[in-house]
């Protein structure tokens, strides 16, 4: 079974996230010392999210609920 991780920003570098079972079933723990020149680029193009429209967003939408209040409840005004 292949395991795919993405790869995030951290700080000023980049970083993976190992699953869980993943480390377990290799033994890995904190501080393990992992070689990394066998790691395959399985997609190195980035996900992009799609654009949403406001009226796709509202299509489930049916009514404001009766206990909304809009009044200002701290120093909006000031």
């Amino acid at each position: 079974m292949t395991t795919v991780v993405r790869v995030r920003k951290w700080g000023n570098g980049l970083a993976i996230r190992l699953p869980r079972q993943f480390a377990l079933e290799r033994g890995l723990v904190v501080g393990s010392a992992v070689d990394i020149g066998q790691i395959r680029i399985a997609n190195s193009g980035t996900r992009r999210r799609g654009r949403y429209k406001l009226n796709e967003m509202l299509r489930n939408y049916t009514k404001l609920p009766a206990n909304l209040d809009f009044a200002p409840t701290g120093r909006e005004l000031n």
